[in-house]
């Protein structure tokens, strides 16, 4: 009897700690992934440059010319800066949905041995009909 308890123990003691910490590290990454998969550090740098790198240069215009140029300049720079902040926004709607999704993972984690503990006693009480 002793073997079976020690290997119970050593069940336990993997699965609420080699076990559950991998899992964490997993889920960890996986955020981190996200956050790399969205651009979210090159957006959050390159937030008021010209979208597409679209700009045009003042040289040698007229004074009416330097102001198109200048209004399409500042315009390239919002539409850059309106992409960029949706993807931002994105990344934050899909992070925080991994991040409840990822906390009920980890919940069932903890849980998941005592209902399978609670399921066979429930199918031996029920098939001896005590």
């Amino acid at each position: 009897m002793e073997g079976n308890t020690n290997l119970v123990l050593t069940f336990f003691s993997w699965w609420y700690g080699e076990a559950f910490a991998k899992l964490f590290v997993f889920l960890e990454r996986f955020v981190i992934y996200l956050a790399d998969f969205f651009s979210v550090k090159g957006s959050l740098k390159t937030l008021l440059a010209p979208w597409k790198r679209d700009q045009e240069n003042t040289d040698n215009l007229s004074i009416q010319e330097k102001f198109q140029v200048t209004v399409l300049n500042l315009t390239s720079r919002l539409v850059g800066a309106i992409v960029k902040l949706l993807t931002i926004g994105l990344f934050l709607v899909v992070a925080g949905f991994t991040i409840i999704i990822e906390t009920t993972i980890l919940i069932c984690w903890l849980g998941w041995p005592a209902l399978v503990g609670f399921l066979i006693y429930f199918g031996i009480r029920t098939i001896l009909g005590i």
